[in-house]
């Protein structure tokens, strides 16, 4: 692998020997750690390692999942093969663990990154380990959604006609102890989506009698504590075609054929409403998913090539069009870890970095790839949680593209001698900035 740095200020990265140090340096700590009868202070403060995470890929001719240094150039950590089809990657709630989603395998299973803070009661301590496969595998029928809430990752399986819906729920501690954390089975089968928000589990529901598809059109809601889930209600709005879901600190939202149905956290019994489409919304197109960030108090709308910015409390005008240039098509888009970023990639090679607490104003524009052609393979991106990250993969040219948030950079390219697929960030996050995320199969 080779690196082009492209910075142009602080960061030096000539850090090749970094990512083994801190490996050396925690395996010290790990001894010193138990046994020590020192009276200094200092050795009760936060054991720190400054480390920039860890990029797990999908390596496709290899069938397998690499897990890579940030630190050192990029470099091959671990490999874990795989068998089946091509995996979709994502990171648990707390960032340490990879989750390896294959539904045509009917197939959940977990890789722990090696980075991790643990508690010692007296003092916080970070390790950097060599990346492990877990035995911990969910093995439902079709597992689809993923996305984290509540300091959860939740899993929706779709089931099929000969297998029920199902939704599960892990944390990083029950990931650690070899086990998911809760369950729930569901009537029938459907094509769902469920969210964590206020110890409320809100799952949709379809009916057996429809037929002419697997699109739910209600949603319900449940308690959750303790492990278990308790019934509470059935809501009488209906949401055709249900497809899309996201929360944030005041709804929950799903999208509809019809509209957004919005679900208010705040409110006594967690009253539903309707929003229509927006006026702008393309003839014969919906709103099929739906972004959002804790932080964030408004979310954002997708159909298609159209993006909206969705003020669902708002009285009036509950959207506004987050308006690219025309004739660009929608790639990708998601707000940053710490939801002071929205961003679109588009098929012109471009990325488009918005900030939402000033009224989503266009920040920067990037170019990061050649404008796509219609063969080319779509570039994935994750984020850093930890810093202003932007890590981007351009399976075309098999590289990754490191970006300043915050400064509207590009930092360095690293150039890959494997063809890869997937991308997902892990590591020690930033814990002053929680970061909920919603990860919607798309229509």
């Amino acid at each position: 692998m080779t690196i082009q740095d492209n910075s142009k200020a602080e960061r030096n990265w000539a850090l090749s020997g970094r990512s083994s140090m801190a490996i050396a340096f925690s395996a010290i700590l790990i001894a010193g750690c138990g046994g020590s009868s020192s009276d200094d202070d200092d050795s009760h403060e936060h054991t720190d390692i400054d480390n920039a995470g860890r990029l797990a890929l999908f390596d496709t001719d290899a069938n397998a999942v690499k897990v890579l240094d940030i630190d050192d150039n990029g470099q091959t950590l671990a490999t874990f093969e795989l068998t089946g089809e091509a995996p979709r990657l994502f990171s648990s709630p707390d960032s340490r663990y990879g989750v390896v989603i294959q539904r045509g395998d009917d197939l959940v299973s977990f890789f722990d990154s090696g980075l991790y803070t643990e508690d010692h009661g007296d003092h916080m301590h970070d390790y950097a380990e060599t990346p492990t496969m877990l035995n911990l595998t969910l093995n439902d029928n079709r597992p689809t959604h993923y996305s984290l809430g509540d300091d959860r990752g939740i899993v929706f399986f779709d089931g099929s006609d000969a297998a029920s819906s199902k939704v599960t729920v892990f944390t990083d501690e029950s990931l650690g102890g070899g086990t998911a954390e809760a369950s729930l089975d569901l009537d029938n089968n459907m094509h769902g989506v469920a969210k964590l928000a206020d110890s409320k589990l809100f799952v949709t529901y379809r009916d057996a009698s429809v037929t002419d598809t697997t699109l739910p059109s209600q949603v319900e809601r449940y308690d959750f504590a303790n492990g278990a889930f308790a019934f509470e209600e059935r809501y009488s709005e209906t949401c055709p075609r249900l497809h899309g879901a996201a929360a944030n600190d005041h709804v929950v939202a799903f999208g509809c054929s019809d509209g957004v149905l919005v679900i208010d956290l705040h409110g006594v019994s967690y009253p539903a409403t309707k929003l229509g489409n927006p006026d702008t919304l393309e003839n014969g197109s919906r709103i099929g998913t739906l972004a959002s960030h804790h932080n964030v108090e408004e979310m954002v709308g997708i159909a298609g090539d159209q993006l909206f910015v969705i003020d669902a409390e708002a009285a009036t005008d509950n959207y506004s069009e987050l308006a690219l240039e025309d004739g660009v098509g929608r790639i990708a888009q998601g707000f940053d870890a710490h939801g002071e970023v929205f961003y679109v990639m588009g098929d012109d090679g471009k990325l488009r970095i918005f900030h939402p607490s000033d009224e989503w104003a266009l920040a920067a524009t990037l170019d990061i790839t050649p404008p796509l052609a219609e063969t080319d393979a779509a570039p994935a991106i994750a984020q850093s949680a930890s810093e202003d990250r932007l890590f981007v993969l351009n399976p075309n040219d098999q590289t990754i593209i490191e970006i300043d948030t915050h400064d509207g950079d590009i930092v360095r390219t690293i150039t890959l001698d494997f063809a890869a697929s997937g991308l997902v960030w892990l590591g020690l996050p930033d814990h002053d900035h929680d970061h909920d995320h919603d990860h919607d199969h798309e229509e």
